[in-house]
């Protein structure tokens, strides 16, 4: 059994850029770097969306292998688009189809917390979770009783979570994860606690990358991380090993594509009483997209993909055959993924509208992310400091893909065969 806590903390959206970036003011995370290691930057999964990419970093598996495809898919069954962010619609053992690290320390006998964590609704293997719902009767549905009970006694305003969960309010929900991951260190003492701080990603959505919220975000968040620190019992933070990590970095954007106006415009896809019907459907993930066949053949889709591709601000294209070089599965062998996809050009962002004759605008947000990895400022971030991690390392890129195995040798257990490596180089 080894002799110290974890803490996993992800800052949604938290860009590698901002680490050289004089304006960024992160006090508490650079005294943390002092005495750790820290990564040029991580190569995100694609999409570079939040569900698919902190599955990864808690898998050591790319989306091909775990099953978290995207943060928008399409029910092929219902026709209906699913927004999987908040855990609305499934399970954790419905969704992930391998195990996670808390998985595999729970099973060793060690203690898990999760507060705000993507896709974990209903996980067993987590001994105290709240997860990232989005929606009010979601958060009041699913959240576990005790875990609820025991909110309510700290004085947690539960009839707010909802309202709070939107993204100009994040920020009032990131103070209390914060303040809930403190009092679940003291009670509950767990081996391992992943938590989830959002704002950073919402002012940026919002913003932009480099605004002045977005800079004033990362210092409001490195406060709390500094607060919950402090918090430790006397003592703590030196058996304490912290990971600071994120899920992928930021672009710009300018400017909206709605493929779905232009199948439109072909007869391709109908919109009747808000019902969309036809050959097939776009959806939008930020810097990513997805086409979806409905009951057009697979030439039809072919045909309409190529029309979608020469769309200015289309910068990629893959039918589902070259999804490998994606790190995707096929649709025949996973029935969320879309039959082909998209990538948005940097500057610009997928949008799901069907109305209307314009094939672009401005876009809903002025930045994202869903981009592959290969765009520089879509580099995520790493960090590890405490008593297992050698001083001073500075390393090269990582992938999201090696966190999860080295999170599970800090922690002695073994999380099985994986894409990623154990970050030998960062270990005492």
């Amino acid at each position: 059994m080894h002799g110290h806590r974890i803490i996993v903390i992800s800052i949604d959206g938290l860009a590698a850029f901002y680490w050289n970036d004089p304006q960024a003011r992160m006090p508490t995370l650079r005294r943390l770097a002092e005495r750790g290691a820290v990564a040029a930057g991580v190569e995100t999964v694609f999409p570079s969306t939040t569900w698919p990419t902190h599955v990864s970093l808690m898998t050591g598996v790319s989306p091909r292998a775990h099953g978290v495809v995207a943060n928008h898919v399409l029910n092929r069954r219902t026709g209906a688009p699913e927004d999987l962010t908040g855990d609305p619609v499934y399970d954790a053992p419905d969704l992930l189809r391998v195990p996670t690290v808390y998985d595999r320390a729970h099973d060793a006998g060690l203690r898990t917390a999760a507060i705000d964590w993507p896709a974990t609704r209903n996980a067993k293997t987590l001994d105290f979770n709240l997860p990232f719902f989005k929606d009010q009767r979601v958060f009041e549905t699913q959240t576990a009783r005790a875990v609820w009970d025991e909110l309510r006694e700290l004085g947690y305003p539960l009839h707010l979570q909802g309202e709070w969960a939107q993204l100009p309010k994040r920020l009032f929900k990131d103070e209390m994860v914060g303040s809930v991951a403190a009092h679940v260190v003291r009670r509950h003492e767990p081996d391992l606690l992943l938590l989830h701080f959002l704002c950073v990603d919402s002012l940026q959505h919002l913003h932009g990358p480099r605004s002045p919220e977005a800079y004033w975000a990362l210092e409001y968040v490195d406060g709390l991380i500094g607060r919950l620190l402090g918090a430790l019992p006397a003592g703590a933070l030196d058996h304490t090993t912290v990971f600071v990590l994120s899920d992928h970095g930021f672009l710009p954007s300018t400017r909206e594509i709605r493929p779905n106006v232009r199948l439109r415009r072909l007869g391709a896809l109908r919109v009747e009483a808000g019902k969309i019907t036809g050959e097939a459907r776009f959806v939008m993930n930020h810097g990513a997209g997805a086409l979806y066949r409905l009951d057009g053949d697979i030439g039809a889709v072919t045909r309409l993909a190529r029309e979608i591709e020469t769309m200015e601000g289309v910068s990629g294209m893959w039918p589902a055959a070259q999804y490998a070089t994606l790190g995707l599965p096929t649709p025949e062998e996973h029935r969320q993924v879309a039959d082909v996809m998209f990538e948005a050009a940097p500057g610009y962002a997928f949008g799901d509208d069907a109305a209307g004759d314009d094939e672009h605008g401005p876009p809903k947000f002025a930045g994202t992310h869903g981009q592959r990895p290969i765009y520089a400022d879509n580099a995520a971030f790493f960090l590890a400091a405490g008593p297992d991690i050698k001083r001073g390392v500075r390393l090269p890129t990582i992938r999201s893909r090696d966190v999860a195995p080295t999170i599970a040798a800090s922690l002695g257990i073994d999380l099985g065969p994986v894409e990623g490596v154990t970050l030998q180089q960062v270990l005492n």
